[in-house]
C-alpha cells in the first residue's frame, strides 16, 4: 500500500523511482544533481570497467603488474587470439631477457608478427631466423644464454611459420620458452614471464 509521500510524489509528477539526488532507486545510475553530469551504475562491474573476465591468479592478487599493458587487456579479453598475442609477448620478453630485443633480424620480426613488416620477405626472414638458431645452438650446452638465444630464435621462426599455416612440432611455445627465464627468476622480464604463463595456463585451459 503507498504511503503519503508516495502519493504526494505521484500527484505533483516525480517519478517514485528516483532517489531525491537523481539517482535511479532500480539501476543506480542517475545525474548529479549539482553538476546535472551522469553517474556510473553501482551494479556489477564487467570487464570493460575494469573487472577481469579472466580470474587473476591468487598470488597475483598483491601486485600492480596485472593492471599494466598488455597485462590488462588480456585479462578483459580472452580467447584464441589472446592465446596467440601472449605467445608473441612471451618471445618479446624472452628475447629481452637473453639480450636480442636489440638485434636488428629480431626487432623486426617482432615488428612483422605484429602486422607492421612487409609481407613479401617473411621466406626470407625464417630463413635467417633458422641460421640463427643454428648459429646459437652449435655454441651451445643445454642450458645457458646461447641455448636461451637458440630458444628464443627458433621460436620466433615457428610463431611466423604458424601465422602462415604450417604446423609447429614439439613443445607448446610458452612451456618451451620457461626455461630460458629459469637462470634469473627475479629479473624483469622473468616477472612477467611468469605473469603471462599464469594467465595463459588459464586462457588455455579452458
Amino acid at each position: 500500500m503507498a504511503d503519503g509521500t508516495e502519493l504526494d510524489a505521484a500527484a505533483d509528477g516525480t517519478d517514485i523511482g528516483a532517489a531525491a539526488d537523481g539517482t535511479d532507486a532500480g539501476t543506480g545510475t542517475g545525474t548529479d544533481p549539482v553538476t546535472g553530469t551522469p553517474r556510473p551504475s553501482t551494479g556489477a562491474g564487467t570487464a570493460g570497467e575494469g573487472t577481469p573476465a579472466v580470474p587473476l591468479p591468487p598470488e597475483w592478487a598483491g601486485s600492480d603488474l596485472p593492471a599494466e599493458e598488455p597485462f590488462r587487456s588480456f585479462l578483459a579479453a580472452p580467447g584464441p587470439e589472446t592465446a596467440a598475442e601472449m605467445e608473441r609477448y612471451g618471445a618479446e620478453l624472452a628475447a629481452r631477457h637473453t639480450g636480442l630485443d636489440g638485434d636488428a633480424l629480431c626487432t623486426l620480426t617482432l615488428a612483422v608478427l605484429d602486422g607492421c613488416g612487409p609481407p613479401e620477405g617473411r621466406a626470407q626472414l625464417r630463413t635467417d631466423l633458422a641460421a640463427r638458431a643454428a648459429g646459437a645452438a652449435a655454441q651451445a650446452d643445454t642450458t645457458g644464454p646461447a641455448a636461451g638465444r637458440a630458444t628464443v630464435w627458433r621460436t620466433l621462426g615457428d610463431l611466423l611459420a604458424r601465422e602462415e599455416g604450417a604446423e609447429v612440432a614439439g613443445q607448446p611455445l610458452m612451456r618451451r620458452l620457461a626455461p630460458v627465464f629459469a637462470g634469473d627468476p627475479e629479473a624483469p622480464a622473468a616477472r612477467r614471464f611468469r605473469l603471462l604463463s599464469a594467465l595463459y595456463e588459464t586462457v588455455t585451459r579452458g
